[in-house]
C-alpha cells in the first residue's frame, strides 16, 4: 500500500490555494476598490492556512468549519459589490475557485455538511450578482469538483480510519486470547508436572507390586486419584494447608467435592491465603457425610462449604467466606 505523509499533502493543498491569492494580487487593479480586495485576502490567506494546519485531528475542529464558512462567504459578497459583472471571464474572480478550496478542505477534513451549505452560499451569491451566465464562468463547475472529490476523499479516509480501528480491536483480541491460552497452557503444563511429581512413588509402586495392594496400600491409592481430582478440579482453591485438611478429611470417612468456579480469581496471594486457611479450619469441623467446596463466580462471597449427611433434610455445616 502507498502510504504519502499527511504533510505533503498539507504543502500541495496550501500551494493551490496560495496561487488563488496569487493571481488576486495580479488583478487587483480590475476592481473598483483594491483595499476591499486586500481585506479579503487577508482574510482568505487567514482561514486557508489555519484550514490546514489547526487541529490535532484529521476531523476539523466545528468552530473552525463555521468561522470558515462565515468567511467564505464574506469575501464573494465584499468583492461582488464593487467588481462589474464584465470580469466573468477574466482571473478577478479568483475568489470562487479561493473558496471551493477552502470548502474542498472543510469536506476533506470530515465537515461535509458545512462544505455543502457554504457550496449553495456560493452559488447563491455568484447569480446574483452576474446572473444565470456567471454560474458556468466564475468557476463554479471547478468548485463542484472540488468538493465532489473532498467528499469522496473524507468518506474513503473516514472507512479506512474504521476499518483500521476494527483490525487493531480484532488484532488486540487475538492477542489478548492467545495471552490467555498460553497462560492456561502454562498452568496446565505446571499442574501435570506437579500432579506428576506428587503421583509418580505411589504410581512406581502399584506397577511394582503388580496392583497387588494390601487394605493400607489401596487406601493410600484411593486418597491420591481423589487428589489427582482436585488438583484437576479444585485449582485455585487448593494450598498445603487445604490438601491437608482435605485429605484429613478423607481419612476419616468424609466424602469431598472440591470445585473451582473462579470465584477467586480475582483475589490476590495473600487474600487467596487467608481465605484457604478459614475454609481449611472449617473442613476439620466435619467428620462424616459429603463435604463440598466451592467458590462461585459472580457471587457476593468467595467459597462456599456445605456439609451433608445421608437421610438429613438440613446441611450440617454452611459455610460463606469472603
Amino acid at each position: 500500500m502507498l502510504r504519502v505523509p499527511i504533510w505533503i499533502l498539507s504543502f500541495f493543498g496550501l500551494l493551490f490555494g496560495l496561487y488563488h491569492a496569487v493571481l488576486g494580487v495580479l488583478w487587483i487593479r480590475q476592481n473598483d476598490r483594491p483595499e476591499v480586495v486586500i481585506a479579503a485576502l487577508v482574510a482568505y490567506l487567514i482561514v486557508l492556512f489555519s484550514s490546514v494546519v489547526v487541529g490535532k485531528s484529521r476531523l476539523m475542529p466545528i468552530g473552525l468549519a463555521w468561522l470558515d464558512l462565515a468567511v467564505s462567504a464574506a469575501i464573494p459578497l465584499a468583492i461582488n459589490t464593487q467588481l462589474h459583472p464584465s470580469h466573468l471571464g477574466d482571473y478577478s474572480t479568483w475568489y470562487v475557485l479561493g473558496v471551493g478550496t477552502i470548502l474542498g478542505i472543510i469536506a476533506v477534513r470530515g465537515r461535509r455538511s458545512v462544505a455543502w451549505i457554504g457550496f449553495a452560499i456560493l452559488v447563491t451569491e455568484i447569480y446574483l450578482w452576474g446572473g444565470l451566465g456567471a454560474l458556468a464562468s466564475t468557476g463554479l463547475p471547478g468548485v463542484l469538483s472540488l468538493l465532489v472529490t473532498g467528499h469522496a476523499v473524507s468518506l474513503g479516509v473516514g472507512r479506512a480510519v474504521n476499518q483500521a480501528q476494527q483490525l487493531n480491536e480484532f488484532a488486540e483480541k487475538s492477542a489478548a486470547e492467545t495471552a490467555a491460552v498460553e497462560a492456561a497452557s502454562q498452568i496446565r503444563s505446571v499442574l501435570i508436572e506437579r500432579t506428576l511429581r506428587n503421583a509418580l512413588p505411589s504410581l512406581t509402586l502399584i506397577a511394582a507390586l503388580g496392583g497387588k495392594l494390601n487394605d493400607s496400600q489401596k487406601r493410600e491409592a484411593l486418597l491420591l486419584e481423589a487428589g489427582l481430582r482436585d488438583e484437576i478440579r479444585g485449582e485455585a482453591l487448593l494450598s498445603d494447608t487445604m490438601r491437608s485438611a482435605i485429605k484429613a478429611a478423607r481419612m476419616r470417612g468424609v466424602e469431598v467435592l472440591v470445585l473451582d468456579e473462579g470465584g477467586l480469581d480475582c483475589l490476590d496471594e495473600p487474600e487467596r491465603e487467608a481465605l484457604l486457611d478459614q475454609a481449611a479450619q472449617s473442613i476439620a469441623m466435619v467428620s462424616k457425610g459429603r463435604l463440598t467446596i466451592r467458590s462461585p463466580k459472580s457471587e457476593s462471597w468467595r467459597i462456599t462449604i456445605a456439609a451433608v449427611t445421608p437421610g438429613s433434610a438440613q446441611p450440617d455445616l454452611w459455610i460463606k467466606l469472603g
